[in-house]
């Protein structure tokens, strides 16, 4: 199904957004290199439940995979762990795409990779990814992986064991991917030599994970780029980390060199420092590139709150698009713009409504007469003219007793007591 919004005309200016024209001048878009074919994985039933604390009832899970299919998510990846989930959810959406992940401790031992693909496979993947390792700086997991200490070229002959199993059971139906761990820091001459084996053993798609946060952005896109020279007909996918804040960049990078499988999850949920945010890839992509990924982008605020509350990891204001704070207003210098579409469009870009967020208008320190006037006609109060000094110097003095964000009804109180 399509996606909605999405920039199909390439427009800078419309009645939903008013951002930079040259995101689309030919200047910038001659460099990128933007696969067709490209499409969004949503990891939050895998890599979103890799958290301190989180750990989900079957129904839970069920709930929030309804939630993601609902919003227009067409693939999501869940762990090899509890098959039964994959099952479950593939029979309340048959027409959604599951990848299973297979971590490295399975699929560097033959037999035990046996064991997992035939449980991924009868309990209905679509795709069946073996993690891999291959990278010099991860020679000390090779041992606790495979069972013994073993060379790079052993687990590469392994790898292409385990891969050309799945490919026998996953038979012309299903495809078999291979993520590869550490890809930034294995030359690239070296990187498709090993994903060119892969391959050739049966692998649909080689899946690049930084692991880390290893690389600033153009690397992403080299890397990417490269391998889609190298392995001609080859799906290509990216998964990145936020280790150094750049996982959403890195994606974005990836998507300009080719990318044709991007990894993201609600809220940005993952290991450590997190991983690309659902909501964020989704929107730049279908509104700052221009290419459909089939999400209802109305849909986001909702979802990450959903989430949210399920797993009991809280969102933060400031998360872009679907935060609290993200279409809101504090310092009075933003306040001072004149009423209806001219003023909103002074300092900011896009309409709430699209994301199924809404704008709200905040007080800080560094609000004004006309921050306290806006604030109180969204309450329906009213502040006598020339009182408005007296509300500010009571919301300045409240705020730094407090150490918080006033409430409505402190504000109200404030405003009985002072501005009338």
């Amino acid at each position: 199904m399509p996606g909605h919004p999405v920039n199909k005309k390439l427009e800078a200016i419309t009645g939903s957004w008013r951002i930079s024209q040259h995101c689309f001048s030919d200047e910038i878009r001659s460099k990128m290199t933007i696969s067709p074919n490209l499409k969004l994985c949503d990891i939050t039933l895998r890599e979103g439940r890799q958290l301190p604390g989180v750990s989900l009832r079957r129904d839970e899970v069920l709930l929030i995979a309804d939630k993601l299919v609902e919003a227009g998510v067409g693939m999501l990846q869940m762990h090899h762990d509890d098959p039964q989930e994959m099952e479950e959810v593939k029979k309340r959406h048959p027409r959604v795409t599951i990848e299973a992940l297979v971590h490295p401790t399975a699929v560097l031992n033959p037999e035990m990779a046996k064991v997992e693909v035939d449980l991924n496979v009868d309990h209905g993947a679509d795709y069946t990814t073996l993690c891999f390792s291959f990278s010099e700086h991860q020679m000390c997991l090779f041992e606790s992986m495979a069972g013994a200490r073993i060379t790079i070229e052993e687990a590469i002959e392994r790898a292409m064991g385990s891969v050309a199993y799945a490919r026998k059971r996953s038979g012309k139906d299903k495809k078999v991917g291979c993520l590869i761990q550490d890809c930034t820091r294995i030359p690239i001459q070296r990187l498709a030599e090993v994903c060119k084996k892969l391959v050739d053993a049966g692998a649909d798609m080689i899946k690049l994970d930084d692991i880390n946060g290893m690389a600033i952005t153009p690397v992403y896109t080299h890397v990417v780029r490269e391998m889609k020279r190298l392995l001609p007909g080859t799906e290509i996918g990216l998964h990145t980390h936020n280790d150094i804040g750049l996982a959403t960049a890195a994606i974005y990078a990836g998507v300009e060199g080719g990318a044709d499988l991007i990894d993201a999850c609600v809220n940005g949920l993952g290991e450590r420092a997190h991983i690309a945010p659902l909501a964020e890839i989704a929107s730049v992509i279908q509104i700052y590139y221009g290419v459909d990924l089939g999400i209802k982008l109305d849909k986001m605020t909702e979802l990450s709150r959903l989430v949210s509350d399920v797993m009991k990891w809280p969102m933060t204001d400031t998360m872009p698009f679907v935060g609290k704070t993200a279409f809101s207003h504090l310092v009075e210098v933003h306040y001072c713009v004149p009423e209806g579409e001219e003023g909103f469009w002074s300092y900011l870009c896009m309409k709430p409504y699209m994301f199924g967020n809404a704008q709200h208008n905040l007080l800080g320190h560094y609000s004004g007469p006309w921050a306290v006037r806006t604030k109180a006609k969204e309450l329906g109060l009213r502040i006598t003219p020339g009182k408005e000094p007296a509300v500010v110097q009571r919301v300045r003095s409240e705020i730094r007793w407090r150490k918080r964000q006033l409430t409505n009804e402190e504000f109200c109180r404030i405003v009985s007591e002072a501005g009338r």
